[in-house]
């Protein structure tokens, strides 16, 4: 399936998958701004990069996933997990119980 691709004024990819009562040029040329390409939906990222959208960036007409924005995504996700991690051990630590700590953390 075709779609059209534009960068978006806060750099990221907009993806417009037109609905089909229109023809892709003419929602291109109706609702897109300048710049706008049409490529083939099978260009785009692919596998696990596909679940990292925000850090989607279009060069010279392909997308491609900036790894410095994946990482940040993939920091972002992690940090309440190593969070959380960490407060479990140290209530360990601490020699609190098994049940206490669940009781302290839900």
């Amino acid at each position: 399936m075709q779609v059209i691709l534009h960068t978006t004024q806060n750099g990221n990819v907009a993806v417009t998958v037109p609905t089909g009562e229109l023809p892709i040029n003419e929602v291109l040329a109706k609702d897109c701004p300048s710049g706008a390409i049409i490529v083939d939906d099978s260009t785009l990222p692919q596998g696990s990069d596909a679940q990292f959208f925000d850090a989607w960036e279009l060069v010279n007409g392909k997308v491609v996933v900036n790894e410095a924005k994946k990482q940040a995504i993939i920091d972002a996700i992690q940090a309440p997990i190593t969070a959380k991690a960490s407060s479990l051990a140290k209530l360990t630590a601490l020699g609190l119980s098994e049940a206490e700590v669940k009781a302290l953390v839900g």
